[in-house]
């Protein structure tokens, strides 16, 4: 989706079209921590509270970004796009690697000191 608002923006949609995006990468987004967190609670994850912070972090973010569209104070740019991308593939790569470890081991370690076997 965030690839669905960049083009979007590259084809000069209007803003009212990019924000009916973005609103909808937020709906999703928000259902997709929810249902992490459940996993993450249900299986007793202890990095949960760092994770949540995360996840709270960029909600809260998209948040004031959308009532800033609503007022004009801002408009939809290739730097939110680009913050988004950034910011989902360091949680991917970092805080969601270290829950799959957990999932998979029951042992929580730094994705970083993890030997690659093969």
């Amino acid at each position: 989706m965030v690839n669905q608002l960049h083009d979007a923006m590259l084809r000069g949609e209007d803003q009212s079209v990019l924000k009916g995006i973005l609103e909808t990468l937020a709906i999703h987004t928000i259902e997709h921590f929810r249902t992490e967190e459940t996993m993450m609670r249900r299986h007793h994850y202890p990095g949960y509270e760092r994770h949540k912070q995360a996840h709270d972090g960029l909600k809260a973010k998209v948040v004031l970004l959308l009532r800033k569209i609503d007022c004009s104070e801002t408009a939809i740019t290739v730097e939110l796009t680009s913050f988004l991308t950034e910011w989902l593939v360091h949680h991917i790569k970092g805080e969601d690697q270290k829950m799959i470890q957990f999932l998979r081991t029951g042992v929580e370690r730094p994705v970083e000191s993890q030997a690659v076997v093969g």
